[in-house]
């Protein structure tokens, strides 16, 4: 700023040093010209001694190309990019050129635009240009001349001739009329030709970007844009609201992924509710839900089968593709003719489709990536009430029977370790937990990567354990890359799920490494493992494992030697569909928490060594696919079953036929409350230890 009002200063402050008309007419005595007949004239026209020209221009353009330079670098430098910053950048770059467009203009005299080689110019240079662009891109498209004798190869290579002879034609013709004496004002009005056809692509520009992709993610001017999908939901809420309240006064619940923009948009609606990141089941309340993609595991618990579901893109990016971008990606996409083409249609009309075609993936509008997606959650029983929102059935009428309705009771923890109680500190995100014979307790931690030995008092005995990644290099025994489930033997020795290093680690009581097996792999071999979550042994010593990712459950000696494995991926009895938390109970049967089946599958010993299914029921919950909805089971003292259910912060009791008998819990941090309820261990007393990762904590509580 200051040096451009410098310039505008020093342009205004210098006087004129042009050379000055002498007035060369006869003169009087006092100086003054004289008329035809020799008399005073007596209008003085002598010019002045001094005069004061117009703001010089001679320091503009090199301000201007200053700005410019500076601005690319700066921005260049700078950590934010961002396409807005291109106005900073452009600004400069069109004050140059409407200066250099102005000195092309002034140079062009009135009456060139009178003359016919005027305009036979203009005509001249708009095929010129016109095929030689046309035999350029026949030359780098992706059916170039000369490649064939078929039907198609034979148009191309036409069509290229046709075009590089008109613009040969075209150019003869510009040389002659450039013979004509008058190189200068057609050259400057060659020059401005030029720019009115760079004007026009910027008009295509931004009619493009201001009412064709205004709203779509193919705009590179749109980034980080609310995408139509915003729209769309308001448009659906506002509609609802007014069919059924006359008014904005439906109640609307939105969560902390969509809070930008809903809170801003719905700020008109009364009974509005923002829920943040740990929706809970007071929202069943709500008719509209609006979920972002990073809740969508913990919504469902919620909305169960009482919604219908309308799915949304809810922000957009440009692709970027142009992310790592080298000089080889470059060179080889300026050789690939396919490429060329696809890249002109991008850059010309925005178009993915040749592009998307060339790198065989889905660029459509509606499936979109990079995006971030949303859904608007309708009630049943509301939407059987408009016609256009959902079949009006009968099983639409209200909302669907709780299956665990009435069973709810009120229940705090008799006991609290870590979190906010003592030991404080003492657990980063505790997902598994086990009882010693002795009455110990050993809960894994998994952010920590650690085991850590809990006195029955809650004092610390020990701690052990460091990350280490093998898919990365070694990971030496003893270390761990988030430990999930933990189990102890009838000798007292300590079993550790090592999930992510996908191996069974066994250590002695006070934590000393003993063996450990296990690898990354699709169960090719019996100790193939993919994200093992969770280990139980039996009274014989023998050691079950959940082999999640691989969709069965292992079972192997106290030393690692396999004995018998069973489950494969499926919904039918004895198959699996992310099996996680496994149990035994005093007769030897197995149940597993069949997580994305939705169901608790138990298994007997039918034969040594050979587990059949024998019965099976389903869970009202476990809806979300995310990481952390890993719910665990337990075998209670009086044979019950306990289930944890993460992302409907509660915990069910179950009968050993599977009927709901209590459930309690729901999301917070008090003393009845849970932020993440995973890992379960039964005592002999009737009581449940609950590892509660979000809150860091693990709570125990008083049987029935």
């Amino acid at each position: 700023a200051a040096a451009a009002l410098g310039t505008w200063y020093i342009a205004r402050q210098t006087p004129d040093r042009r050379p000055q008309t002498v007035d060369r007419r006869p003169q009087t005595v006092d100086d003054r010209p004289q008329t035809a007949d020799h008399r005073p004239q007596t209008t003085d026209r002598r010019p002045s001694s001094v005069v004061r020209r117009p703001p010089s221009s001679s320091l503009f353009p090199l301000l201007a190309l200053y700005w410019s330079v500076t601005s690319i670098l700066a921005y260049t430098l700078a950590g934010e990019k961002m396409p807005w910053l291109t106005v900073h950048i452009t600004l400069p770059m069109i004050l140059l050129g409407g200066w250099a467009l102005g000195r092309l203009v002034e140079r062009i005299p009135p009456e060139t635009w009178r003359s016919r080689e005027t305009w036979g110019t203009l005509a001249l240079s708009l095929v010129f240009v016109l095929s030689a662009f046309r035999a350029v891109g026949s030359l780098l498209g992706d059916a170039p001349p000369f490649h064939g004798k078929d039907l198609a190869a034979l148009q191309a290579t036409s069509n290229f001739i046709v075009a590089l002879g008109a613009a040969l034609l075209a150019l003869w013709g510009l040389l002659r009329l450039l013979k004509s004496g008058k190189v200068r004002a057609l050259g400057a009005l060659n020059g401005a030709a030029f720019f009115a056809l760079l004007a026009a692509f910027t008009v295509h520009t931004a009619f493009q970007a201001t009412y064709v992709n205004y709203d779509q993610a193919n705009e590179y001017l749109v980034y980080a844009h609310s995408a139509r999908g915003v729209k769309d939901v308001l448009a659906r809420v506002e509609d609802l609201s007014l069919r059924l309240t006359d008014g904005l006064d439906i109640e609307v619940a939105y969560d902390d992924d969509t809070s930008w923009p809903m809170t801003w948009y719905l700020r008109h609606y009364r009974k509005q509710r923002f829920y943040g990141a740990q929706p809970n089941k007071d929202l069943r309340s709500a008719p509209v839900i609006i979920v972002g993609d990073n809740n969508y595991g913990k919504i469902e618990a919620v909305v169960r089968q009482d919604y219908y579901r309308f799915d949304y893109i809810r922000m957009v990016w440009p692709e970027q593709d142009y992310f790592g971008l080298t000089w080889q990606r470059v060179r080889d996409a300026l050789r690939n003719p396919a490429m060329r083409a696809a890249l002109w249609d991008i850059w010309l009309n925005r178009d993915h489709t040749r592009y998307a075609q060339v790198l065989n993936k889905d660029m459509s509008l509606n499936n979109w990536s990079p995006a971030d997606r949303m859904r608007l959650y309708v009630r049943k029983d509301v939407a059987a009430r408009l016609w256009d929102y959902g079949p009006m059935t009968a099983e639409t009428s209200g909302e669907q029977a709780d299956p665990y309705e009435g069973k709810r009771i009120p229940l705090e923890a008799a006991r609290i370790l870590g979190g906010a109680y003592p030991p404080q500190g003492a657990f980063v995100s505790p997902r598994g937990v086990a009882l010693a014979p002795d009455g110990s307790l050993y809960v894994t931690d998994t952010e920590a990567h650690q085991v850590i030995h809990l006195s029955s008092e809650g004092e610390i005995l020990q701690r052990w354990g460091s990350f280490a990644d093998i898919l990365s290099g070694e990971a030496p025994p003893g270390t761990m890359q988030q430990p999930w489930g933990v189990a102890v033997a009838p000798d007292g020795s300590v079993y550790v799920a090592d999930t992510w290093n996908h191996r069974i680690q066994k250590f002695t009581a006070d934590g000393k490494f003993l063996r450990m097996w296990g690898y990354f792999g699709q169960a090719e071999e019996p100790d193939a493992f993919w994200g093992p979550r969770d280990v139980t042994v039996d009274a014989q010593g023998r050691v079950f494992v959940s082999d999640t990712g691989n969709k069965r459950i292992a079972d192997f000696d106290g030393d690692g030697n396999f004995i018998t494995q069973f489950g494969s991926y499926g919904a039918g009895p004895g198959e699996f569909d992310e099996p996680v938390g496994i149990a035994l109970d005093g007769e030897g049967r197995v149940y597993v928490a069949d997580t994305w089946n939705q169901r608790v599958q138990v298994f007997e010993e039918s034969a040594p060594n050979t587990f059949t299914p024998l019965r099976e029921w389903e869970i009202d919950g476990w809806y979300g696919q995310s990481l952390d909805n890993k719910p665990y089971i337990a075998v209670l003292a009086n044979g019950n079953v306990a289930l944890s259910d993460p992302e409907g912060y509660r915990v069910i009791e179950f009968t050993p036929a599977g009927e709901a008998v209590r459930l309690w819990g729901d999301f917070g941090s008090g003393a009845g409350e849970f932020g993440l309820p995973i890992g379960l261990a039964a005592d002999s007393e009737g009581g449940l230890w609950v590892a509660d990762a979000a809150n860091g904590r693990v709570m125990y509580f008083d049987g029935p």
